[in-house]
């Protein structure tokens, strides 16, 4: 369909979509304002408050499209990771490459493309914990005692700085208080998965330091089973986390938090099965060209085979996280003073079995050590004036020391020794950043305000390397490069009625490039991202509160898109030769909606409904290079970027007793099919083009002030599907992550 449509013309179309949803919110105003006033007896407490904009705020109130989860509902629905979460937020999806901390999170079709294993870790989205920045360390947080979950759509750079390219993810969590509290949690579920978790509340000096703390400890056999008795057994996981705050409040006006942060997950290997599918390398590499399926190893493939796999070798994948962090506010009745700062590490490693077969061919060890020393100062005005305002400035260094080795086995490939090095690869990476940023909103009327906001930033970017190539010196680098970026933003926001918002936004969002080595004809640096985002947006709330609804569109224009590059192939001499690297696309474009609304039918039945569509393809990409062949990629879709994307939940409560009422509570989820991998560009086919999928889930419990019981059911219809395909050396072809069903309980208790 695509080259049936002249770039003019598109262009028209979206410029027409665009006008189409502004031109509409706008029509829609007198009539929502005639059908429905406020009401005065209500507070702003009856609104989801957010601090996307870092000041508390009626979520209907903020110029930006924003998904929020409130902690009740992230413990009602059993939430264990983010992909629990990000499902209930229109256009957004991801990827996971076989264990908990390994994702790829895309919003609105703008996702990361590089090799997520570098030493320095790089993302298009924005992850704060606390206003602190977590991206460098973690995708996945431990979401337990969790007072919000907002993802905020779109170029975020105002308050979410460096490389919010897509959106930014704002994570609050619950924090002491003055009353002590209790709580205890168990989970039993599919695959022998035991779950235990614990909140306590202590007021040390009351009205002066308080002390709150949660930890969960996980673990269970997994899905899948390695049949091989010298290999690891399988995927069994073991998750432990835990997080403890302090505030202290010396005085009426100043609160500071003090948070540490620990996660540790030791898996016994990816949670993969193999297709079969051989891309061109492995083909060569294993099979001498010759076309047709892997061998299937005496497990076979998927959709037959979702639950084995044949590994000779013990295993082991897993992640360490942990970060201190400080936040302190200080009150000066016209103006706050905010000081985040916080220091992070995470460790990454991957070693054993990596031919996914049981012939001993290869063996892989991988670490890859990361720090960050990151903080922020900011000014912000208070309260509702003529004129509100804010100023910041941030400065941080990232750090990674990355190691790769990849070793032939005992099974004599290629006439290698066991334990020759076929590819050894050490890294060093530093990133310094700085910036100063502000916003300023002068509010023309009750009804009218304009925002003016920008973002200066400076990165230095570093790199040392030394890459072996079966024990010969292929790359010795020790470069830097530094890149400066202006991204302003500027928002008109129109509300007639305090139950109306309408609002345009034009911004602009920077990720920076970086250094590799110029293999292959490489560029020996590669160039950064822009992205210029064209918005329109309109909430409303009717019917007393009880119907809240949000609307978007935009349109992205997005260049110097950044791809990777990696194949491998036998050279002349049977050597294994093996080419990484970045490659920049000229232009990509996104455009699409968001829609989302809430009703709340009967005190005891609420109903939540979302969806989006995306359209996001690169338009100029004509050598991109892809497992050894350059392919055009004009017109082609971008990776982990659905067009369409579904969502419903409803929850139903009515009571059984003084102290007890019970729940029901059906959810539905939908993604279209997918490119996930980059290797679709070359073969347009299954496995790297995922099909949609439909998922529900259900959960019954009852609960009182103290007491809560569910029963759940995940994947309700045992709907066969992935999000994701990743390939290393498998010689029974390219791996994904099958869905499964999971059935469980989860009983809570808490004690005040």
């Amino acid at each position: 369909m695509h080259n049936n449509f002249s770039g003019g013309r598109k262009n028209r179309l979206v410029r027409k979509m665009l006008a189409g949803t502004i031109l509409g919110a706008f029509l829609a105003v007198p009539a929502v304002a005639q059908e429905t006033q406020a009401d005065p007896t209500l507070t702003a407490d009856d609104y989801i408050v957010v601090t996307a904009q870092r000041r508390a705020e009626s979520i209907q109130d903020v110029p930006i499209a924003i998904t929020a989860i409130s902690g009740d509902v992230m413990d009602r629905t059993n939430a264990r990771g983010v992909e629990d979460i990000l499902n209930r937020a229109p256009n957004v999806s991801f990827v996971t490459n076989g264990s908990r901390d390994r994702k790829e999170i895309s919003i609105r079709g703008v996702s990361n493309l590089l090799d997520p294993y570098t030493a320095t870790r790089s993302a298009t989205y924005a992850m704060y914990i606390d206003e602190f920045n977590v991206i460098v360390g973690t995708s996945n947080p431990n979401i337990l005692d969790l007072e919000r979950f907002e993802v905020l759509r779109g170029p975020q750079g105002t308050y979410f700085g460096r490389n919010s390219l897509g959106g930014a993810i704002n994570v609050s969590t619950r924090k002491p208080g003055d009353t002590w509290y209790g709580e205890l949690n168990l989970d039993y579920s599919s695959f022998d998965t035991k779950r235990v978790s614990a909140i306590v509340n202590v007021p040390v000096l009351e009205g002066i330091l308080s002390v709150r703390g949660a930890g969960l400890i996980e673990s269970s056999d997994g899905n899948i089973k390695n049949i091989n008795p010298t290999g690891t057994p399988g995927n069994n996981t073991n998750y432990k986390s835990g997080r403890l705050t302090a505030r202290f409040t010396p005085a009426a006006n100043i609160t500071s938090d003090t948070t540490f942060s620990y996660s540790r997950e030791r898996n016994g290997m990816r949670a993969g099965v193999p297709t079969g599918f051989l891309t061109n390398t492995w083909r060569n590499l294993y099979y001498g060209g010759a076309a047709g399926l892997a061998d299937p190893d005496g497990v076979g493939f998927y959709p037959d085979n979702q639950t084995r796999v044949n590994f000779d070798e013990p295993s082991s994948v897993g992640t360490t996280f942990w970060y201190l962090s400080n936040r302190t506010e200080v009150d000066f009745d016209t103006f706050t003073v905010t000081a985040v700062g916080g220091y992070l590490e995470s460790q990454v490693f991957q070693f054993g079995d990596v031919d996914g077969s049981s012939f001993s061919y290869f063996t892989e060890d991988q670490d890859i050590d990361r720090s960050s020393l990151n903080g922020e100062l900011r000014i912000q005005s208070n309260g509702n004036t003529r004129f509100e305002w804010s100023l910041g400035a941030n400065i941080g260094r990232d750090l990674g020391d990355s190691v790769q080795v990849t070793r032939y086995g005992s099974g004599g490939l290629h006439g290698r020794p066991d334990g020759f090095a076929v590819s050894d690869s050490r890294s060093k990476g530093k990133t310094t950043y700085q910036a100063v940023f502000g916003q300023a909103t002068y509010n023309l009327s009750d009804q009218l305000a304009f925002t003016l906001g920008a973002r200066y930033s400076h990165e230095k970017v570093s790199l040392q390397q030394i890459r072996f190539s079966n024990q010969v010196l292929t790359d010795n680098i020790d470069r830097s490069v530094t890149f400066n970026d202006l991204s302003p933003k500027v928002t008109v926001t129109y509300k007639p009625a305090d139950n109306i918002l309408a609002y345009a936004t034009v911004s602009r969002g920077f990720k920076s490039g970086g250094l590799q080595s110029a293999q292959l004809l490489l560029r020996d640096s590669y160039g950064p991202e822009k992205l210029w985002n064209y918005e329109a947006g309109f909430k409303f709330d009717a019917f007393d509160r009880r119907l809240r609804v949000d609307l978007s569109g935009f349109y992205m224009d997005w260049k110097g898109v950044q791809q990777a590059v990696r194949f491998q192939f036998l050279d002349e001499n049977d050597i294994l030769r093996t080419v990484n690297g970045i490659d920049n696309a000229e232009k990509a474009e996104v455009y699409g909606i968001d829609a989302s609304a809430d009703l709340r039918i009967l005190d005891s039945l609420n109903i939540g409904v979302r969806g989006g569509w995306t359209k996001a393809e690169f338009k100029k990409f004509p050598n991109a290079f892809v497992d050894g062949m350059t392919i055009d990629l004009a017109g082609k879709p971008m990776v982990n970027s659905p067009e369409w994307t579904f969502g419903a939940d409803v929850e139903y409560r009515f009571p059984i007793s003084d102290t007890f009422e019970a729940f029901i509570r059906p959810e539905w989820s939908y993604r279209s099919k997918t490119y996930s991998n980059v290797f679709a560009y070359r073969y347009e086919t299954w496995p790297f083009i995922a099909s949609g999928y439909h998922n529900v889930n259900l959960r019954i419990g009852t609960e009182s002030d103290r007491i809560r019981l569910i029963g759940y059911v995940e994947n309700l219809f045992k709907a066969d599907y992935y999000t994701n395909t990743y390939e290393k050396a498998f010689y029974s072809g390219v791996q994904l992550e099958p869905s499964v069903r999971r059935i469980g309980v989860t009983a809570s208790f808490k004690f005040f």
